[in-house]
């Protein structure tokens, strides 16, 4: 008998593991999702702005997603390469707490200092010069 209930045990264990591994990469999963959503082909993502450099390099975007019933998510800004085959805007995604107002003549990006409504854990100190996707950065006042 007691051979019987420590057999039921360990397959019961086997299955609560199973179970667990098997949500763990459903997670995984959800996330690398939720990183690939800040890209240009996506269904849901609203342009609000896009503007290229004066040298006519790199390109900017302004934009939210449309969350169906839960209506717009918070706005984001990212910087990439001007080029047909770029798409991916998670690789320039602007860090929290800063937003793009535009470029100047010298083809650097402008950007300000922003509260945003929502917390953040992440603080990003950036400096004017420093280069950002390969665009130099300068900050408003």
């Amino acid at each position: 008998m007691k051979k019987r209930i420590l057999i039921i045990t360990f397959v019961f264990l086997i299955i609560i593991v199973g179970v667990i591994i098997k949500l763990n990469s459903e997670m995984e999963t959800v996330a690398k999702a939720f990183h690939l959503e800040h890209s240009l082909k996506g269904n849901n993502i609203i342009l609000i702005t896009d503007s290229i450099s004066p040298n006519g390099k790199f390109k900017y975007y302004e934009y939210q997603f449309d969350n169906g019933g839960f209506g717009k998510s918070r706005v984001f800004w990212s910087v990439i390469k001007n080029n047909d085959n770029k798409n991916d805007l998670n690789i320039g995604l602007i860090p929290d707490g800063f937003k793009i107002t535009g470029w100047n003549i010298n083809n650097e990006l402008i950007l300000k200092k922003w509260n945003p409504s929502y917390k953040t854990n992440q603080l990003t100190e950036l400096k004017s010069g420093i280069k950002m996707n390969g665009v130099k950065i300068t900050l408003a006042e």
